[in-house]
C-alpha cells in the first residue's frame, strides 16, 4: 500500500479547506488545520488530518457546532473554566492554554478546566506551547469509552491521555505525552486503513478474548489499559478527574454526553527556586540522561519529546505520508463538501 507525501503548507490548506466546508470560519479552521498538521509533523498521524472524516461525522449526528468558539465561562483566583461549546476541541484546547499561562504568570500556578468540547488533538502540543513560555505544565483528559478496565471486557474509560511539559533552559523542554490505553484508537485507524494485524496485548474482541486484529475493536471489542493494572490506576484518576474536576462527567456514567473534559495545571518554577538555578539543573539532569550509555543494540538514551522534535525535523523538510486508503477518504470528504482536493 503505497503513500501520499504532503508538505505542512499543503495539509495546513487540505484542512483548511475542509473546515471551512463545514461550515468553519477561516480563522477557526486554520487554527484546527494548523494542530491536526503538527500531529502528523511529529509522527502522531493518528491525531492528524485523518480526523477530519471523524469530525465530519460530528457535524452529522449532532455532537459538533462547526461555528461554536469557546469561552471562558468564569474565573476564581488562579483557576478558570473554559466552556468548548461543542465546538473544536483545539480551539477549547488553545483557548485553555492562553487562560493557564496568564493565571500562572500572576499567580504563580493556575488550573484551567474546559469542558463541552470534541476532540481536543494532542496533548503534548499542549505542554509544548507551555513549556516554550517557561511554564511546567501536567494536563489530562478523559475521552468516549472504548477501554476495559484491567481484568474486564466492557468499554467503560477512554483512552484518556496524559501529558506533561518541563522547560529545559539551553535543551529543548522534556515532553511526556501517551495514552493511558495500550494503544491510541487513531494508531488502531491507521493500522485498519493498512490491512495490517496489531500486537498481541493492545486489544480484545467482544468477549475479551486477546487479538490481533483492528476489526475486533471495531465490532464491539476494547482496547486495553497500558502497563496491566498499573496502567489501569493511571487511567482510572485521568478519566474521574479529567471527567468529573472538568464538569465533562466520567465517559461510564449516565449524565456523561460525549467528547473531551480537561484539566491543566501551570507552574512559573521562578515562584518556587531561582529559575535559573531551575533551568541548569534541568539541562543539567538531561545532559546525564542523554549521555547514559545505552543498552547493546541501542544507539543512545532519549528523552520524552526527543523523537517527536527529530520526526518534526525530518517531515518539515521532506513531508510526512498519508496512506492513499486515508487519503480517498480526505477526497471523498471534499466532495460531499463540495471542497475540491488536489489530484
Amino acid at each position: 500500500m503505497t503513500d501520499r507525501m504532503l508538505t505542512a503548507a499543503q495539509g495546513e490548506e487540505i484542512g483548511t479547506r475542509l473546515l471551512e466546508g463545514m461550515g468553519t470560519p477561516r480563522a477557526s479552521a486554520e487554527v484546527v488545520a494548523r494542530s491536526l498538521v503538527s500531529a502528523n509533523l511529529c509522527g502522531h498521524d493518528s491525531h492528524g488530518l485523518l480526523r477530519l472524516p471523524w469530525y465530519a461525522e460530528f457535524l452529522t449526528d449532532g455532537r459538533a457546532d462547526a461555528a461554536a468558539e469557546p469561552v471562558v465561562e468564569r474565573t476564581s483566583g488562579a483557576s478558570a473554566v473554559v466552556d468548548g461549546r461543542h465546538g473544536w476541541g483545539q480551539l477549547a484546547g488553545r483557548l485553555a492554554v492562553r487562560t493557564a499561562a496568564e493565571l500562572a504568570r500572576q499567580h504563580g500556578v493556575s488550573v484551567v478546566t474546559a469542558h463541552s468540547c470534541n476532540h481536543i488533538g494532542r496533548l503534548g502540543e499542549y505542554a509544548e506551547d507551555l513549556a516554550a513560555q517557561g511554564l511546567v505544565s501536567i494536563l489530562w483528559c478523559n475521552a468516549d469509552p472504548s477501554v476495559a478496565p484491567f481484568g474486564g471486557r466492557q468499554r467503560l474509560l477512554g483512552t484518556d491521555p496524559f501529558a506533561a511539559g518541563i522547560p529545559s533552559g539551553e535543551r529543548p523542554p522534556l515532553i511526556v505525552d501517551f495514552a493511558t490505553a495500550a494503544v491510541a484508537e487513531g494508531k488502531l485507524r491507521i493500522e485498519r486503513a493498512a490491512g495490517r494485524q496489531v500486537a498481541p496485548g493492545l486489544i480484545q474482541d467482544a468477549d475479551g478474548r486477546p487479538s490481533t486484529d483492528p476489526e475486533d475493536f471495531y465490532s464491539g471489542g476494547s482496547l486495553l489499559p497500558f502497563g496491566g493494572h498499573k496502567g489501569f490506576g493511571l487511567a482510572v484518576l485521568v478519566e474521574l478527574l479529567g471527567g468529573a474536576l472538568s464538569g465533562n462527567h466520567v465517559g461510564f456514567l449516565p449524565q456523561y454526553r460525549w467528547g473531551n473534559g480537561l484539566v491543566l495545571l501551570a507552574l512559573a518554577p521562578g515562584r518556587l527556586i531561582d529559575p535559573d538555578s531551575f533551568a541548569a539543573e534541568i539541562t543539567e539532569a538531561s545532559d546525564v540522561l542523554r549521555g547514559s550509555p545505552p543498552a547493546e543494540g541501542v544507539e543512545r538514551v532519549l528523552l520524552p519529546g526527543d523523537v517527536e522534535r527529530a520526526t518534526r525535523e525530518r517531515r518539515l523538510r521532506d513531508g510526512f505520508p498519508m496512506l492513499d486508503t486515508l487519503w480517498d477518504r480526505l477526497v471523498e470528504l471534499g466532495d460531499r463538501l463540495g471542497v475540491r482536493l488536489p489530484a
